[in-house]
């Protein structure tokens, strides 16, 4: 019997853990011949992969399609899961796995950062934009940072892909750890930088306390100097996602038929 486990990444607040499950309750909900189909973590909340596994197999599985649910490839993706996965083979070497990709570099996200962006007053445009056309202003995104290359480059890729979509001068990228440039370094890069308006947004399914922060952050920044900070939404665990997800979910599935 085919089972689905999802497997989000856990957070010591609570409410981003509820986030996440009603969030993978929707995709659920499109694959309705999927009987067995349970929800677990990474770290920092319950159940964890073990238990999730388990879980699945109590219910009579005997193929488990593992979704990560994770924005970008880095090590929880490319090192912890798997060993996970190899673990549970141990210990049921009758049961097939498989393993699906993280969301990663997908046109929906770039979608969804548009959107993140028009929320806070740039232009929406359906077209390619116009370079001599761009609006004197600049895009900050935040990740959360990993020691994984990969998984830094790709923030990279999204944030290129985004310069090709909004109208802004420039889209840049920093972290919240791990790596380079920091999150007070990209900001007074862009401090010095010559573009008057500074629209920051938090790459991340769930904020915790930083989007207080970073509002404190942006407001001392826009009162000290002649720029003006905007901060966006960040993306939660937003409707549009769900799109992306069931997709993984359903590739993963197609290959364990064929």
């Amino acid at each position: 019997m085919q089972a689905i486990l999802y497997i989000g990444h856990g957070s010591r607040v609570q409410r981003g853990n509820e986030e996440l499950l009603a969030f993978v309750d929707k995709a659920k909900e499109r694959n309705p011949q999927i009987k067995i189909q349970e929800t677990c973590f990474i770290e920092l909340a319950s159940p964890l992969i073990q238990t999730g596994i388990d879980n699945c197999i109590q219910q009579g599985a005997t193929q488990i399609a593992v979704v990560p649910v994770l924005l970008l490839r880095a090590g929880h993706a490319k090192l912890d899961i798997p060993k996970e996965i190899e673990g549970a083979k141990k210990r049921y070497p009758a049961v097939k796995f498989s393993y699906g990709k993280v969301m990663g570099v997908d046109p929906a996200m770039i979608d969804l950062l548009s959107v993140r962006l028009g929320m806070r007053g740039v232009p929406q445009t359906s077209r390619a934009p116009i370079y001599e056309e761009r609006e004197s202003a600049s895009v900050l995104l935040v990740g959360r940072g990993s020691s994984d290359p990969d998984a830094n480059s790709d923030l990279t890729k999204i944030a290129r892909l985004l310069w090709e979509a909004a109208p802004v001068k420039e889209v840049t990228t920093c972290y919240l750890a791990a790596t380079h440039p920091t999150l007070d370094e990209g900001l007074e890069q862009l401090v010095h930088g010559p573009y008057s308006r500074v629209f920051v947004v938090p790459y991340l399914l769930f904020s915790g306390v930083l989007m207080r922060e970073l509002r404190q952050k942006l407001d001392e920044l826009s009162k000290r100097t002649d720029k003006q900070f905007i901060l966006c939404p960040y993306l939660g665990f937003d409707d549009q996602l769900v799109n992306v997800l069931v997709d993984r979910v359903n590739k993963l599935l197609e290959e364990q038929v064929s």
